[in-house]
């Protein structure tokens, strides 16, 4: 309590008997802010890679998760890595998914109890260093609300990694350190509170280590002012912890691969990030907030010189906030002398807690001039923060990759006899979670004529790679080639798009999106859909004799099984010109259903232009069989009557004036009184669950 100015640790008069529950009161309000903030539209973003390789540690048996094992497959072979980062916040992951499954709301959920819980953590910290006057009273109140806020802690609590909960356990170690120091006589429970938290903390990030100098620091000064014997020990005991897991980090960082993905930076570059990052969050464009980021900044300053003011406050721990940001820092940029050891704010999420408090400490110090100066100077900083989290859920380029709607193209498209080619390896968990690969295996295992694998190779070179493709390239009717860019590392000169334009021909590039990289998917035919012999030698299911105006000819059709229930009918036209067509026509193809003479309905259909107009009729030659695959679409199965048969009912139109093109020969089908539509017969087709009534 702070005597002199008559005030509680809040900030509120000291007589004010009820108006102590309304900071509480406040902070769960604030609390409940954040986690419906963090929890709403948790899992409408889809996973990106990092996020897939969480899930995967997840997934891994106990030991295998603790040891940091990740193991990538093509399909054929496998490879086993080390992951960058320690067993704790995956053993959360691993514990729930175990129990609640493996949604993107379950395993994202560890990291958004973590930014649920930091704006009590900041609060309890900064209400124990306002009791010894190292900060201002009010700081509790301000540290809670621009935790609940921040735009950075909405990033990382909406991502299933551990950064959140590295910055959470980074406060909270700092103040169950602080009160095991400060209660007496020393009580048990809080030193082992402590320690559980301390190494749950250094086992979510090798980076934690970090800390540990301030924590010795800590120790040192508050025994010091009892017994120096002790002081030195327990430093040392904090100290020795540290270096254990510094030998651990160490190794990380200089094993064979490690840190290929770093940057080396200068404060120039570290300390404009962190400062974005930390106040308006990556949300932003920083070069149009930067005025805000100084704002931040300046804020930040003002708290850690008030903290900094006299020896008293420094007695009392008014250099805890400002060294909980400056030695990370400092530590880093040492490291950063021999080698990388930093990509974004992300790898010093730690200290983003010790930032926020010295914001809310400047915040303070203006509350403590003026009551209202300290609510004047917050308006444009939270106008600053709800705007980037406006940007957070709105605009397209703060998403995460569309795998989500590559797996539901796929599932529109696939069709037996397809390849699925996954580039690259790496990304195979991420391509499973969201592509049909285990109705694709399940399809291959009962006999359909699918398969999938990842490219480039694994343990191979580029030429048995190359080779491998060669071998299936003609086994298969089509080849789709599913490239995430996101992790390149395995084929960065995009060779297999290279080998897959030289030795086939490209017929579709869809690209979905990706924020950072490409995210695409191009399907590929062994060679052009044509085939120049005698039409007698193809395996035609039925042959019929149509024609559509005086060039197109219609000769053949099939119709087949999906690879699974919810994936297309698959329908293979087989066409004729008797002349190079001067125009492009399209098709329209309808799946009925006809009870006896009294009911037609139509239960699907498809209007395309033959492949997408990449084969487009005025490209059709005479002599030649052009082979056209097409996806009908998946129906629902319906009760039909025990005399239904099925049809195909198909059109010809041009395709700019949409004239269609009257039916002017006919044999082997019917033509409807309309002139227009010839009716195929499909007498051995099945619907799988249709029921007869």
């Amino acid at each position: 309590m702070d005597k002199r100015m008559g005030l509680t640790t809040t900030g509120l008069p000291q007589n004010a008997g009820s108006a102590t529950r309304w900071p509480r009161l406040a902070l769960l309000a604030l609390i409940l802010l954040a986690f419906g903030r963090v929890l709403w539209q948790l899992d409408a973003k889809n996973f990106w890679w990092d996020e897939s390789l969480s899930l995967q540690r997840a997934e891994q048996p106990w030991l295998a998760l603790l040891r940091g094992e990740l193991v990538l497959q093509d399909g054929f072979s496998t490879l086993l890595t080390i992951d960058q980062h320690p067993f704790f916040s995956f053993l959360l992951q691993g514990i729930l998914i175990r129990l609640a499954g493996e949604s993107e709301l379950v395993v994202r959920f560890p990291a958004a109890a973590a930014a649920t819980l930091l704006p009590s953590a900041l609060w309890v910290l900064a209400r124990r260093l306002s009791q010894r006057h190292a900060l201002p009273p009010s700081t509790p109140l301000w540290a809670a609300l621009l935790a609940a806020i921040s735009p950075f802690y909405l990033w990382y609590g909406q991502e299933a990694r551990p950064y959140a909960l590295w910055a959470l356990l980074a406060v909270l170690s700092t103040y169950l350190l602080l009160r095991a120091l400060t209660v007496q006589p020393p009580q048990g429970r809080n030193w082992a509170g402590y320690g559980v938290v301390l190494l749950a903390f250094l086992a979510t990030h090798y980076l934690a280590v970090f800390l540990i100098p301030l924590h010795a620091l800590i120790v040192f000064q508050r025994l010091a002012e009892r017994n120096l014997r002790r002081a030195l020990i327990g430093a040392g005991v904090i100290t020795g912890v540290g270096g254990v897991a510094a030998l651990v980090a160490l190794w990380q960082l200089i094993r064979p691969g490690a840190g290929d993905n770093l940057d080396r930076i200068t404060l120039r570059v570290l300390l404009p990030d962190l400062l974005n990052a930390f106040s308006l969050g990556l949300s932003v464009n920083i070069n149009e907030v930067w005025l805000l980021d100084l704002l931040f900044g300046a804020l930040a300053l003002l708290g850690a010189g008030w903290a900094m003011r006299n020896r008293g406050s420094i007695r009392g721990g008014g250099w805890i906030a400002p060294l909980f940001v400056l030695l990370p820092v400092g530590i880093l940029l040492m490291i950063n002398l021999v080698r990388p050891a930093y990509m974004n704010a992300r790898h010093l999420s730690l200290i983003s807690g010790g930032f926020l408090l010295l914001v809310a400490g400047g915040l303070g110090v203006l509350t403590q001039w003026r009551p209202w100066l300290g609510g004047v100077v917050a308006l444009p900083l939270v106008i600053g923060v709800g705007y980037s989290t406006v940007n957070y859920f709105t605009l397209p380029q703060y998403g995460k990759d569309d795998y989500a709607g590559m797996g539901a193209y796929l599932r529109e498209q696939l069709l037996p006899g397809d390849l699925l080619l996954l580039n690259p390896p790496s990304s195979w968990r991420i391509f499973d979670y969201y592509l049909p690969l285990a109705e694709l295996e399940q399809a291959r295992v009962a006999g359909v004529p699918v398969a999938y694998f990842g490219v480039p190779l694994l343990n191979r070179s580029w030429e048995a790679a190359f080779d491998q493709l060669a071998e299936v390239r003609t086994q298969y009717r089509r080849i789709w080639h599913a490239n995430s860019g996101t992790h390149p590392y395995f084929d960065p000169e995009n060779q297999v798009e290279g080998w897959l334009g030289e030795h086939t021909a490209q017929f579709k590039r869809e690209r979905f999106f990706s924020p950072n990289s490409i995210l695409a998917l191009d399907l590929y035919l062994p060679g052009a859909p044509v085939h120049e012999g005698d039409f007698a030698e193809l395996p035609v299911q039925e042959r019929v004799d149509v024609r559509f105006g005086t060039q197109i000819y219609l000769v053949g059709y099939d119709i087949g099984r999906p690879i699974a229930p919810g994936f297309p009918w698959p329908l293979t036209l087989y066409w004729q010109v008797t002349a190079r067509p001067d125009d492009r026509y399209k098709h329209i193809v309808r799946l009925l259903a006809i009870e006896g003479d009294r009911t037609t309905r139509e239960l699907t259909r498809s209007e395309r232009e033959p492949y997408d107009g990449v084969a487009a009729t005025n490209f059709w030659d005479p002599g030649k069989t052009i082979i056209e695959y097409v996806a009908l679409p998946t129906f629902q199965a319906a009760s039909t009557a025990a005399d239904t048969r099925y049809a195909l009912a198909v059109q010809l139109y041009h395709a700019e004036s949409l004239e269609k093109l009257p039916v002017t020969l006919n044999r082997g089908a019917a033509t409807l009184p309309d002139g227009e539509t010839i009716l195929l017969p499909l007498p051995h087709f099945v619907v799988p669950g249709a029921s007869v009534r």
